[in-house]
């Protein structure tokens, strides 16, 4: 007898079979407890992730002054590394090019270093009201500025003369906490500097 004529005298499963078979395999595999093994993921990638986690939340909790400040600086620095680039290449100058990266990089070392000295706090705050100013100083490039405080106590502050600041206004200083120097007046004088000296902002009422 051929093999195919042998196939074909062999009856068919019966149906109760079938769901004997089914009913076994549904009991079983209702008893199975799917386990899901998570994929490892690189030391380097979730490194990267909680860094800047980390760096996004400081970032939320830093002063609004150098936020602008950061955002401005690097903003300008890219700018500057598009058009600079862009003109270097038109005139095929490779040092154009290469002095257009070099003030990018510093320009984005700086922001990342007002970035830290806005985590760690490494900055000092001068908050009043101008009472007076005076800009007949004998060396050249500042002008004298007194801020008074809500406990009324008087600050002496050395400004650049292109510093703008007006009588009767309040308004929030910022400077470098570890470069001021101190004139004598009252409890708190700073000397500013093109070197500590962040920036003003008006305080709005």
């Amino acid at each position: 007898m051929r093999f195919e004529d042998m196939k074909n005298n062999i009856p068919d499963t019966p149906d109760f079979i079938h769901e004997m078979i089914q009913n076994e395999v549904d009991r079983q595999l209702q008893g199975t407890t799917i386990i899901q093994i998570p994929k490892k993921k690189k030391k380097w990638k979730t490194w990267l992730s909680e860094q800047f986690r980390k760096c996004r939340e400081n970032y939320a909790r830093i002063p609004d002054f150098f936020k602008k400040r950061i955002v401005n600086t690097l903003l300008l620095s890219f700018l500057l590394l598009y058009g600079g680039c862009a003109l270097g290449l038109t005139q095929k100058s490779a040092g154009f090019v290469g002095w257009t990266v070099y003030l990018t990089v510093c320009g984005i070392g700086y922001a990342l270093y007002i970035y830290y000295l806005a985590v760690t706090k490494s900055y000092e705050v001068v908050e009043g009201t101008v009472t007076e100013i005076h800009a007949e100083l004998h060396f050249d490039g500042f002008k004298r500025v007194l801020v008074q405080g809500d406990d009324g106590l008087t600050t002496e502050l050395l400004l650049n003369k292109e510093t703008t600041v007006m009588h009767g206004k309040t308004y929030r200083f910022y400077f470098n906490q570890s470069d001021h120097a101190r004139s004598g007046i009252h409890r708190l004088d700073a000397a500013f500097d093109f070197g500590n000296f962040f920036g003003v902002e008006e305080v709005k009422e």
